[in-house]
C-alpha cells in the first residue's frame, strides 16, 4: 500500500437509509485501485467497517444474501456478528455460500485476487502493525492554557 490516507464518510440519507453497510465493499474497490489487484466478481459482501479495520453489524442482511443470489452470485461475506441475523428461504440455501468476517483483513484475504498472494498478505499485516505502532505512539497533547 501506497503512503496515503483516504477518509470517507457514510453519512445517513434519506429515510433512514444509510449507506456504511457497503463499507467493505468500499474500501476493498479503493485498496484494489490503489495496488492494481482485481476483485474476485463472483462475491458480494455487506458490511460496515470500524476506523480500526472490524467489520461490524448492518441491517437486512437475509435480503442482500437473497438479492445477491437473484444476481447469479454464489459467495456472500457478511459481518460474524450478523450469522444468527441470516433467515433464508430453502431454496437459496443451495445456492449459496455465506462467509462470516470478522476484519478487514479477512474481507481482503476472500475478495482480492492477487498475483502475489502471500505478499500482499504479509504487506497487509505489515501495514496493521505500523498502524497500531503509530497510535501507541502518539504523544498526548496538553490543552491546558498557558
Amino acid at each position: 500500500m501506497k503512503n496515503i490516507d483516504i477518509h470517507i464518510q457514510f453519512i445517513g440519507t434519506y429515510g433512514g437509509v444509510e449507506g456504511d453497510s457497503a463499507s467493505i465493499s468500499v474500501a476493498t474497490a479503493v485498496i484494489s485501485a490503489i495496488e492494481g489487484i482485481p476483485v474476485r466478481q463472483d462475491v458480494a459482501m455487506t458490511g460496515s467497517l470500524s476506523v480500526r479495520g472490524d467489520v461490524l453489524p448492518v441491517g437486512g442482511v437475509t435480503f442482500k444474501i437473497e438479492a445477491a443470489v437473484k444476481a447469479g452470485i454464489r459467495t456472500v461475506l457478511i459481518p460474524r456478528s450478523n450469522i444468527n441475523d441470516v433467515l433464508i428461504e430453502e431454496r437459496f440455501k443451495p445456492l449459496v455460500t455465506v462467509i462470516p468476517v470478522d476484519t478487514i483483513n479477512d474481507v481482503l484475504k476472500l475478495a482480492l485476487v492477487p498475483e502475489n498472494a502471500e505478499g500482499f498478505l504479509t504487506k497487509l499485516k505489515n501495514m496493521a502493525l505500523r498502524s497500531t505502532a503509530m497510535i501507541a505512539d502518539t504523544p498526548v497533547i496538553n490543552k491546558t492554557p498557558a
